[in-house]
């Protein structure tokens, strides 16, 4: 008798064991499909649904597999945060240091946490993605924006492979379809883009003055000229550097002190 008792409540374990996880991966549906669809509203006209890990399994993921409930909460009041942050009208890096100090302490755990940040980069690379090969520029963009500001930041404070954050790196991804396209396509594990790179390929890649008053603020990458001093600000010529040297000779002297620093702790 006492046997089948134990044998009964095994089997009630058991059960509510899976009840339980079936619970649990229905709500992790769900957060990803609120995601997905809290994202899609930056669509204008595109009424396109993205990957989650509950869609087709026939699809490429592009890499991306599944995170947790923490990572999704992450990553929809990240967004939501740069979103706000852009309704006054600041600048996308602005906006991505807004939406850094508005997380970085409720989600502590995922900002020190490199195999979250790398789970959420793939989400985000596997998302940009799908919306390149559905013609989804602006969403795509998107993804690029925060998949290359998390992979500097990750650089910069948990692998401490740079001194700082390289910001015309970020920008970058705002700079032309070439750029965005080889970004993703040399981060995924598939070859998703190879015919979307073949297309794009010969399209020039652009780089962005960093001088606010420069008239057209594009210009050709390789044409770019970098300040001597901190090495990270770019600009189109001697001309807009000068104009543009009273407003980040302050940024510029920490940028130096920084990498100072960062090369001497290397050197010791």
């Amino acid at each position: 008798m006492g046997r089948k008792r134990n044998q009964g409540k095994a089997r009630r374990a058991a059960k509510a064991r899976e009840e339980a996880q079936k619970s649990n991966n229905q709500v992790t549906n769900e957060r990803q499909q609120l995601l997905a669809e809290q994202m899609q509203q930056l669509q204008i006209g595109n009424g396109n649904s993205l990957p989650t890990s509950g869609s087709d399994t026939t699809k490429c993921r592009h890499g991306f597999e599944k995170m947790d409930n923490l990572c999704l909460d992450f990553v929809i009041e990240f967004r939501e945060a740069f979103h706000e942050a852009g309704k006054r009208g600041i600048s996308t890096l602005q906006c991505l240091v807004e939406a850094e100090d508005a997380t970085l302490d409720k989600f502590a755990v995922v900002w020190k946490d490199f195999a979250k940040m790398e789970i959420i980069m793939s989400f985000l690379l596997s998302h940009g993605t799908e919306s390149i090969l559905e013609g989804n520029d602006s969403y795509a963009h998107e993804c690029a924006i925060y998949a290359r500001f998390m992979e500097q930041w990750a650089a910069t404070e948990l692998h401490k492979t740079q001194a700082t954050i390289n910001w015309p790196k970020v920008e970058a991804m705002s700079a032309d379809e070439h750029t965005r396209v080889k970004f993703y396509r040399r981060r995924i594990p598939c070859s998703c883009l190879e015919k979307k790179y073949d297309e794009v390929k010969t399209i020039t890649k652009m780089g962005l003055c960093w001088n606010q008053q420069c008239p057209d603020r594009r210009v050709e990458r390789s044409k770019t000229m970098y300040c001597s001093r901190c090495r990270i600000i770019t600009y189109c010529s001697r001309e807009c550097h000068k104009a543009s040297w009273s407003g980040h000779k302050e940024i510029c002297a920490e940028i130096a002190a920084t990498r100072k620093e960062f090369e001497a702790e290397k050197e010791s």
